[in-house]
C-alpha cells in the first residue's frame, strides 16, 4: 500500500515578487529557489519551518488565481503573529479558541486564498505516580 509523505500546494499567483514579499513578511517563508518556466511565467519555492509553497505564474495553472479551500498552517505563537498583522493584513476570522482546546485565525493572501494559522495547545504531562 501506497504511504503518503507530504503534500506541496502549488498556487497560481498574479504578482510573485508580490506574492513572495507577502508570505515572507507575514508568514516567514523564504525563497529556496526562483527559476521561469519554458512555457513563460516564473516559479518560487518558499519554505517555513517544514513548510513548502509553490508560488507560480504559469499560465497552464489557469488565467487567475483559483482555490476553493483553506490552507491551514500548524504554527506556535499563533496569537503573537495575530496582533502583529492583524492591521495590516485582510483577515477572515479573527483568533479564536475553538471547542478542540486550538486557537486560529484566518488571513486572505494578495490573491484572495484563505490561509489558516492554528496553534495546538501543548498537552500537559499525566502527574507522576503516587
Amino acid at each position: 500500500m501506497i504511504e503518503l509523505m507530504s503534500v506541496l500546494p502549488v498556487l497560481r499567483v498574479t504578482d510573485l515578487d508580490q506574492s513572495v514579499e507577502f508570505y515572507g513578511q507575514v508568514l516567514g517563508f523564504e525563497v529556496v529557489w526562483r527559476a521561469p518556466i519554458d512555457a513563460g511565467g516564473e516559479n518560487a519555492m518558499v519554505r517555513s519551518g517544514g513548510v513548502d509553497l509553490l508560488l507560480s505564474t504559469a499560465a497552464d495553472l489557469g488565467d487567475t488565481p483559483a482555490f476553493t479551500g483553506t490552507l491551514y498552517f500548524s504554527a506556535s505563537g499563533t496569537a503573537e503573529l495575530f496582533e502583529a498583522i492583524k492591521e495590516s493584513v485582510d483577515i477572515a476570522w479573527p483568533l479564536t479558541q475553538m471547542a478542540d482546546g486550538t486557537s486560529e485565525f484566518g488571513l486572505r493572501d494578495p490573491d484572495g486564498y484563505t490561509l489558516a494559522v492554528t496553534e495546538i495547545p501543548a498537552v500537559a504531562a499525566p502527574p507522576p505516580p503516587v
